[in-house]
């Protein structure tokens, strides 16, 4: 309770129902989040398919089952991650499951990489960062080609949205405070980006967003 009892200057009722907004406003967040994470995993496997298919004999659109170079290196650990957690899935599935017989596909795959492996696929600014060169060719190689719905941004400007989007995320699911987010910044993120992939996405993400309205409700003094 610490910084809601600081945000509300000791006040415990204050405190409590900020406690109660940051709730209410983190899902909210998680609302568009979501949808940014889908459309933004999704932009990075097409870009994916069309470049692994690309790299010669022996690759295939299927680049989950055999990546080329530079990606195979970054993706194999997460990748046993990955099948790890989608075979798991699979013998959770009811029985009357329509799937539950059925083979990992590359699919499974796709959807359990989290959205912190597709984050450190984008380029970096920071020399030191683990796979730099790496990131920077599959930048230039393959990922560019998700992000043409913003052709004048920088590639670290669609990094950027990416990985502040990645930071808020996981505030969000582990529950921590967004009393200091700046709401408005993340939301022009998350429609950006969307922006970026598809331009006639923005207006969906920007139009379907809970956020503004929630944060307007923001408690300031006990009633």
């Amino acid at each position: 309770m610490d910084p809601y009892m600081q945000a509300s200057s000791q006040n415990l009722e204050l405190a409590l129902r900020l406690y109660l907004w940051n709730t209410q406003v983190s899902g909210a967040l998680f609302e568009t989040l979501s949808i940014t994470e889908v459309l933004f995993r999704n932009a990075i496997d097409d870009a994916l398919r069309k470049w692994n298919a690309s790299q010669g004999p022996g690759y295939s659109w299927e680049w989950t089952a055999r990546a080329a170079k530079p990606l195979n290196s970054m993706i194999r650990k997460p990748l046993r991650i990955a099948r790890t957690n989608a075979e798991t899935a699979r013998s959770n599935r009811d029985s009357q499951h329509p799937r539950k017989d059925t083979s990992i596909d590359h699919n499974d795959l796709v959807a359990q990489l989290s959205f912190g492996v597709y984050a450190r696929l984008m380029p970096t600014q920071d020399p030191n960062a683990k796979n730099y060169v790496q990131r920077k060719i599959l930048w230039r190689e393959a990922l560019q080609t998700a992000f043409t719905g913003r052709p004048h941004d920088q590639p670290q400007a669609h990094a950027g949205r990416v990985e502040r989007l990645h930071t808020l995320r996981n505030r969000v699911a582990h529950a921590e405070p967004v009393l200091n987010v700046k709401f408005k910044s993340r939301v022009r993120d998350m429609v950006r980006l969307a922006q970026s992939i598809n331009p006639d996405l923005a207006g969906w993400v920007s139009g379907t967003t809970r956020v503004h309205s929630v944060v307007a409700q923001r408690p300031h003094s006990p009633h």
